[in-house]
């Protein structure tokens, strides 16, 4: 018979002994083995209790107080304000790869983006003030690509365009997004950008309209789209080529009558309705839904980033708030391990762990594309 047990989390008091050694020969010289490195100097945490703290934090979503209310449990006193101390040293020590790993994914073909918001404390006021963490996404597996899955939060205080045109300095390439302005207003002032939008977007301006039969051409719409969907399930993972080919031969038929029918239903339709604003959208940003018609890396969606910021909405939700700039600017830097971690099936705990031992062991910097979580 097999039965289901459980050990719950055991800490442990690790003793290092670092005996004298002295020459009889040599009067006054005495010689010990040099203590290890520590992320906490001269503190009680090994570089896995620090990652235990990151990782329930920001990959379990537990606030501090939680987990010190946890550890209390198991007879161990260490207030938040201590363990907010651990997670600031080490998110500045991993701040180096989180960069690094920015700089990455602004050489790839194609990148996600997108926004949410970041309560954050406002100092002298004591209140918070709304921040913004800016993601950019890499996913080429419904493609074949062979670029790791990757997510990168950027903290900034506002929503403005010049945030995206930092964040994208680098980039060339194709950019999935929403309708927002401010990616509009980076491709028209960087060359070499080209925008694809998201059909979901489309889709849920027409979903509560649908809701109770009583508006047939949402619900029409929604049908419409879901045919072009079912089309993307049987060319998911096949290369660029055969994706183009289909969606030339099927989808784009089926484009073309939805945009003609938009553009019928419309003149019919009082110009205040509900329907006609949902409608307006797709007719507003068609040059951009229609660009995976002709090239088989653009996704039909946004959905992979969005999936990557659903984590960061549930822990700010948990925590309520970020500490100021620095601890949004923290908490991005973290939270970009610990998803792409996820998007690569790595256990963040072992991963952090062996990332803080190597960093302050003083892993070379020529050598840091090899602390990236898919390594």
């Amino acid at each position: 018979m097999l039965s289901l047990d459980v050990i719950p989390a055991q800490f442990r008091v690790v003793v290092t002994k670092r005996p004298k050694l002295a020459c009889r020969a040599c009067p006054g010289v005495v010689m010990q083995e040099p203590a290890p490195a520590r992320l906490i100097e001269g503190g009680m945490p090994t570089e896995a209790t620090v990652a235990h703290v990151l990782v329930s934090r920001y990959a379990d979503h537990l606030p501090l107080y939680r987990q010190a209310q946890i550890l209390a449990r198991q007879g161990i006193e260490i207030g938040r304000a201590v363990l907010a101390d651990w997670l600031g040293t080490a998110a500045r020590e991993i701040a180096p790869v989180a960069r690094r790993m920015h700089e990455l994914l602004q050489t790839s073909p194609r990148l996600f983006a997108d926004e949410t918001t970041m309560p954050v404390l406002d100092p002298g006021r004591g209140q918070t003030k709304k921040g913004y963490a800016w993601a950019i996404a890499r996913d080429d597996r419904p493609w074949g690509g062979t670029d790791p899955p990757a997510v990168v939060f950027h903290y900034a205080p506002g929503r403005g365009a010049k945030h995206p045109k930092a964040l994208l300095a680098d980039y060339q390439g194709i950019l999935q997004c929403d309708g927002y302005a401010a990616y509009k207003t980076l491709a028209a002032a960087k060359e070499g950008i080209t925008l694809a939008f998201c059909w979901s977007h489309v889709r849920r301006g027409f979903i509560e309209l649908a809701k109770g039969n009583t508006a047939p051409i949402a619900t029409e719409t929604l049908q419409r789209i879901a045919a072009l969907y079912a089309i993307e399930a049987e060319i998911r993972g096949k290369p660029p080529e055969t994706r183009q080919a289909v969606r030339r031969a099927k989808t784009k038929p089926l484009v073309d009558a939805l945009f003609a029918w938009f553009e019928d239903q419309l003149a019919r339709l009082p110009g205040g309705s509900p329907t006609a604003k949902a409608i307006r959208y797709p007719l507003n940003h068609r040059e951009g839904l229609i660009q995976f018609l002709d090239d088989g890396r653009i996704e039909l969606d946004t959905n992979v980033v969005e999936r990557a910021i659903r984590p960061v909405c549930l822990s700010r939700k948990n925590s309520l708030f970020a500490s100021g700039d620095d601890g949004g600017t923290r908490w991005c830097a973290a939270a970009s391990l610990v998803e792409t971690c996820k998007l690569n099936g790595v256990d963040p705990q072992r991963y952090f762990t062996d990332l803080l031992t190597r960093l302050v062991n003083g892993w070379p910097n020529d050598r840091i594309d090899e602390l990236m979580p898919w390594c």
